[in-house]
């Protein structure tokens, strides 16, 4: 993660210049940016092996590690420098389902692909002494995969795009970059806000604690991979419009999405804020499971405003107005991370250590949804700055609703067991859904709704 500030510059905005110049039907200029970022890559791979060897070698020294499993973390940072380098390598190549707007394919892959490494995981912990090294193999032959199965979408979708050493131009790279960097600060942002955590929990509070902190950050970790994969769902589009000079149907696209992440937004919210407990006891049952729900919901409160938002961070790249919203992230993470270093000046108590670390970023979060990412988001397209604030506010209320709902419900019966637990669930999903169908879609957005059920039905 934090080597990827290196390279995000140059390879997070690649996907937007090469769909530009495609849609432009500017071929020679598509195909300069596609192998200049692939060679430029080939060569940030050379220059970044080095110092990482170095690195984990020496990895004992910089992170605190139980010295029975030592050699077994530095085989797999080796192996996830590895699995790093080979995405480095092949990532332009993802541009090809980007371009020509085909993500069910990368998706359909994606999906298999997991699968797969699942599969492989538990074949390798049931058959032999269980190892961190296995997750480091099964990630390697993930990229793999990957990369290949790109390249051959890339042969299959754009075929206009040829590989040629004779294609590099060190000014599309300069292009990239002077709006690519920004996207540096970027991912330095989301490492103090949400990354570093675990980091300075390892390393101010103990090992121990920063294991509890980890397991309670694993559901939310899951549910903003999650969202973060559906938002990106409408990024191509946004940005073949954008090409096009299609801006109201860009503001569309933008509602769209909120109303489609916020329909589903609140049930792993809820999830978490009424079922957590018994997830945990469940999961983890020597854990204290009320501590560990009170840290993910310290960490992921926040989501209540964010995660329909976050289809609206399209509009930085596709606009490529990046550098304002990246300075704004900067700070706003820099003065998290501040805070969090404040705070545990002032206990020593344990837990609220870690209620402090998981929370602080929540807040700033919070500031930033209900701030400049809709007004300036809205400005970026001009727009009225309050374009987005009724969906935020019907989202919000959706939450509050459901949990409310949900928790006077619970009170009827007890849960014990994984199968009551997935039924209240499967239950609360239903009632979040059927609510949110109401409050968060608009007339014709339940006609049209409404309309494709019943025809998937009667097929």
């Amino acid at each position: 993660g934090y080597i990827s500030l290196i390279t995000v510059a140059l390879n997070s905005m690649a996907s937007r210049f090469i769909t530009i110049k495609l849609h432009e039907n500017n071929l020679k200029k598509a195909n300069a940016y596609f192998n200049s970022v692939l060679i430029s890559n080939i060569f940030l791979s050379g220059i970044i092996l080095i110092p990482g060897i170095v690195f984990i070698t020496e990895l004992e020294k910089i992170i605190n590690i139980p010295n029975n499993i030592i050699n077994d973390v530095k085989i797999l940072f080796m192996l996830t420098l590895l699995t790093f380098l080979v995405s480095l390598i092949g990532n332009v190549f993802s541009v090809a389902t980007f371009a020509k707007n085909r993500l069910e394919l990368s998706s359909v892959r994606d999906s298999v692909l997991n699968i797969i490494k699942a599969v492989l995981l538990v074949t390798a912990f049931a058959l032999f002494k269980p190892s961190i090294i296995f997750m480091g193999i099964a990630s390697v032959l993930l990229a793999i995969g990957t990369v290949l199965t790109n390249m051959l979408y890339t042969k299959k979708l754009l075929p206009e795009i040829k590989l040629s050493l004779k294609e590099f131009d060190f000014s599309s790279v300069k292009e990239i970059l002077s709006s690519g960097i920004w996207n540096s600060f970027n991912k330095l942002s989301s490492i103090l806000s949400t990354g570093l955590d675990l980091l300075i929990t390892n390393v101010f509070i103990g090992a121990t604690p920063m294991g509890i902190l980890s397991i309670a950050k694993t559901l939310p970790g899951i549910i903003l991979g999650v969202f973060g994969m559906l938002a990106s769902v409408f990024s191509p589009q946004l940005t073949i419009s954008y090409a096009k000079g299609e801006y109201d149907e860009i503001k569309m696209q933008l509602l769209s999405s909120m109303k489609i992440l916020g329909m589903v937004a609140s049930i792993p919210m809820v999830f978490l804020f009424v079922f957590g407990k018994e997830f945990f006891l469940l999961w983890v049952p020597t854990q204290d499971a009320v501590l560990l729900q009170k840290l993910s919901v310290a960490t992921c409160l926040g989501f209540v405003f964010s995660l329909p938002l976050e289809g609206l961070w399209n509009i930085f790249t596709v606009t490529n107005k990046i550098k304002i919203s990246s300075i704004f992230l900067f700070i706003n993470s820099l003065l998290s991370t501040i805070g969090v270093f404040i705070g545990l000046q002032f206990t020593a108590n344990i837990e609220t250590k870690l209620l402090i670390v998981a929370g602080m970023s929540t807040i700033f979060s919070i500031i930033r949804a209900l701030t400049f990412l809709p007004i300036y988001g809205a400005k970026c397209l001009n727009m009225r700055w309050f374009t987005f604030y009724p969906q935020i506010i019907k989202n919000a209320i959706a939450v509050v609703a459901i949990t409310g709902i949900t928790i006077f419900l619970k009170t009827q019966f007890d849960i014990t067991t994984w199968m009551q637990l997935i039924i209240a669930a499967g239950g609360m999903s239903i009632i979040a859904l059927i609510f949110n169908y109401y409050l968060i879609l608009g007339k014709s957005e339940r006609a049209m709704f409404s309309y494709k059920i019943k025809k998937l039905l009667h097929l």
